[in-house]
């Protein structure tokens, strides 16, 4: 299916096990029955063995793949079918084969049951977790989703004991260990989403898909990324003793269900199934006639799993699209071009860490409060084009749209990492490019990607010592940057300074005195806190901010000392926001909401420019338009994502993720207080989709609702008139018929 279906992948790796399971087990069993009579049983079994062996290697050399492998599978196992039957004389399936599948389901069996009805519980209650964290649900539409979901996990747990009991049944003695082993993997993976929905709001499967394989290969980096304090090796070490844990405790249930002689007859389960999926059917049927449209998507937005076949409309309103490539910059490139540069300021970009635009106040950070009212232009709204930090620095310096990150990445890997193309724009217009960041960027390959690390695009000064706390490393990275400063001449100058101790676990340097107290303490934060514990998080994030204020005071001090201050371009800005539990989750990279992607963005020009113009919304893809816009004097590149902010148009900002968690939601456009939600099927490939569906729109008054697929076109191109043609090549309505 591609590299970002990791866990889509896993779940048909075992899915595949267990009918392969059931095929080739059961196909053995079969062969087996009527030795006596010298059918050459033996024979066949270890034909059947060696073409078995022989397809799996096929397909874990990719010489078989998708479909053939499938087919060829089957085929096989049809042919050794009809081989013992025609060539050895096997009989055939009889009546009486038939008669002992009945007798088989008819029959009371041993079960586990301690294991089934413990993980029939462990489901309930995290439904009920996750049903009370959808605020925007009633009493009563909470109380009927709770009985669809017990219905629903009526019929998954019966299929769940029917996958495991004809494997033990199909397979030889030896393979119990194996399946039940497997099988302790469905309380942890429970567990384990729990964790994910209630700390990021983003479900096991969303994280495993979006990790990747590549992913799984960079877990150390993945780990860092994360805020996880722990090594790769240690990592591994805990989620083989979580397993080898919940392995013994699911064979302790097995020996608990013995003991009370626990039995139950297979066709009692399939009417369980029965039931299941018809009280889910049941409850979907009567709650359409009551349940508001937008809370109806929003409950299947929550549950992956849904077993009913009534179900709401999945959007608003659908859309057939081409999305834009804006490759200004690698049209310059490859036509060998110079920008037009009549001017060089020093430009110096500061990205502070998970930098929410409303913790931008007097108090938590005084002098970027001071800074943004009497120096940076003035902007009233700042977005994030992405809810993370690599795609929020890759719209920064590209104008192009998150969507267009992993396909870009993809390229510069075969071509030896030859940095973005805007940095090598400026390079060869005379610029001297540096970084100072307290990590190695590793994560996600974005010092290769974006800064050319191996061919030394920028000078970077990087420190990622594990053993030096990391505001003492932006301590020491400030300066290295004096330093620099006061070796330098005026103008060609172009420096990144990263400030991270505002990522998770927020930090501040040991002398740094905190103004907000109590604040927490612990390493991970509580799924559902009380307001004693919030306040304590908010705490914490706040002091963290308050230490990136000094950091950021002092590098602006910095370039005063150095005379440099007055004539160079300073952008201070966040690279997505922070969520403390406003939408029910923790941290970011889980939803498009104004929480993780309203950021700050400010800006400050030469002092012989003015402030610039006023603007209402103005997106991390405005900077690199503006900056291209000041140094050409009027003459940026056409072809960008963003506009310019020497511009006074208004704008649509645009935001766009691979991490919409349990809202699914994957693209935001947002101006003048309008905001439209969009997603698509398989989103987290994190790569521009061909159809795409509204999910919602909202405006100053609230969720605006319209008759028609036709009503949401124009009011979309009403509240958003520039969004079409410079993010689109072509926007059509794709009919779908729904109710009102």
């Amino acid at each position: 299916m591609g590299e970002n279906y990791f866990g889509s992948h896993i779940l048909i790796l075992l899915g595949l096990m267990a009918a392969g399971s059931f095929m080739w087990g059961g196909l053995a069993r079969w062969l087996r029955f009527g030795d006596s009579k010298a059918y050459q049983a033996k024979t066949w079994s270890i034909t059947a063995l060696v073409i078995l062996t022989v397809i799996v290697s096929l397909g874990l050399s990719w010489r078989l793949t998708g479909y053939s492998y499938l087919l060829t599978g089957a085929a096989g196992w049809i042919a050794v079918a009809f081989g013992s039957i025609h060539f050895s004389k096997h009989p055939g399936p009889t009546y009486s084969d038939f008669k002992s599948i009945v007798l088989w389901l008819a029959k009371p069996h041993h079960w586990n049951a301690v294991f089934f009805g413990t993980l029939f519980a462990l489901l309930l209650w995290h439904n009920h977790q996750m049903i009370s964290s959808l605020r925007s649900l009633d009493g009563a539409h909470k109380f009927s989703l709770f009985i669809n979901r017990f219905f629903t996990q009526i019929s998954f747990i019966g299929v769940l004991y029917f996958v495991i009991q004809l494997s033990i049944e199909t397979g030889p003695r030896w393979s119990r260990v194996f399946i039940w082993s497997c099988a302790s993997l469905a309380p942890i993976a429970i567990i384990l989403d729990h964790f994910f929905v209630g700390f990021w709001s983003n479900t096991l499967m969303d994280y495993l898909n979006n990790l990747g394989f590549d992913g799984l290969l960079n877990m150390a980096d993945e780990l860092k990324g994360g805020g996880i304090q722990v090594g790769v090796v240690t990592f591994f070490s805990i989620c083989i003793l979580v397993l080898v844990l919940f392995s013994g405790i699911t064979w302790l249930t097995i020996h608990l269900s013995k003991r009370f002689d626990f039995k139950i007859r297979p066709i009692v389960v399939m009417a369980l199934i029965v039931l299941g999926f018809g009280g889910a059917t049941l409850e979907q049927s009567l709650g359409q006639s009551w349940k508001t449209r937008r809370n109806w998507m929003r409950e299947y937005a929550a549950f992956e799993l849904q077993i009913s076949t009534i179900r709401p409309p999945e959007g608003l309103a659908f859309f057939e699209v081409k999305f834009r490539d804006h490759h200004w910059a690698q049209d310059a490139i490859d036509d060998d071009r110079e920008l037009r540069i009549t001017r060089k300021p020093d430009i110096y970009i500061v990205f502070i860490e998970s930098f929410r635009a409303d913790s931008l106040t007097r108090e938590i950070t005084p002098f970027l409060h001071l800074f943004k009212s009497e120096e940076a232009q003035p902007i009233s709204h700042g977005w994030a084009c992405s809810n993370g930090t690599h795609l929020g620095w890759y719209g920064s310096f590209t104008s192009q749209i998150p969507l267009q990150w992993e396909d870009s990445r993809a390229m510069d890997r075969e071509l030896n990492w030859p940095g973005l193309y805007a940095f090598r724009l400026l390079k060869q217009s005379g610029y001297n490019l540096s970084i100072f960041a307290p990590s190695d960027l590793a994560f996600r390959e974005m010092g290769p990607h974006f800064f050319s690390t191996e061919n030394k695009l920028f000078t970077q000064h990087l420190i990622h010592d594990e053993d030096l706390p990391l505001p003492e490393r932006e301590v020491a990275l400030l300066e290295k940057f004096k330093g620099d400063l006061a070796s330098q001449q005026n103008g060609s100058h172009f420096t990144l300074f990263a400030i991270d101790s505002s990522h998770f676990m927020y930090t501040w340097h040991k002398d740094f005195n905190p103004p907000f107290m109590p604040y927490h303490t612990g390493s991970f934060f509580p799924s559902s806190p009380d307001d004693q514990e919030l306040q304590e998080v908010l705490n914490k994030y706040y002091n963290s901010l308050a230490w990136a204020d000094k950091l950021a005071k002092d590098f602006c001090q910095s370039l005063k000392d150095a005379d440099k201050y007055d004539d160079s371009i300073v952008i201070i800005l966040g690279d997505h926001g922070e969520e403390f539990q406003d939408n029910g989750g923790w941290l970011h990279v889980s939803s498009l909401e104004n929480e993780q992607v309203a950021v700050p963005i400010m800006i400050k020009w030469p002092k012989s420019h003015g402030r610039g113009p006023l603007l209402n919304d103005v997106s991390q893809l405005d900077i690199m338009p503006g900056i291209l816009d000041y140094l050409t004097e009027g003459n940026p590149p056409a072809n960008t994502a963003g506009l310019s902010v020497l511009q006074s148009e208004e704008r649509t900002a645009i935001a766009t993720t691979a991490q919409g968690g349990k809202t699914r939601e994957a693209m935001l456009l947002a101006r003048n207080g309008y905001k439209a939600y969009f997603t698509w099927q398989h989103y987290w490939n994190g790569r521009p989709p061909n159809s795409i569906t509204l999910s919602r729109m909202t405006g100053p008054e609230g969720d605006i609702i319209l008759p028609t697929e036709n009503d949401y076109l124009d009011t979309l191109k009403k509240h958003f008139p520039d969004a079409f043609p410079r993010f689109f090549h072509s926007f059509h309505l794709k009919p779908q018929t729904f109710e009102k």
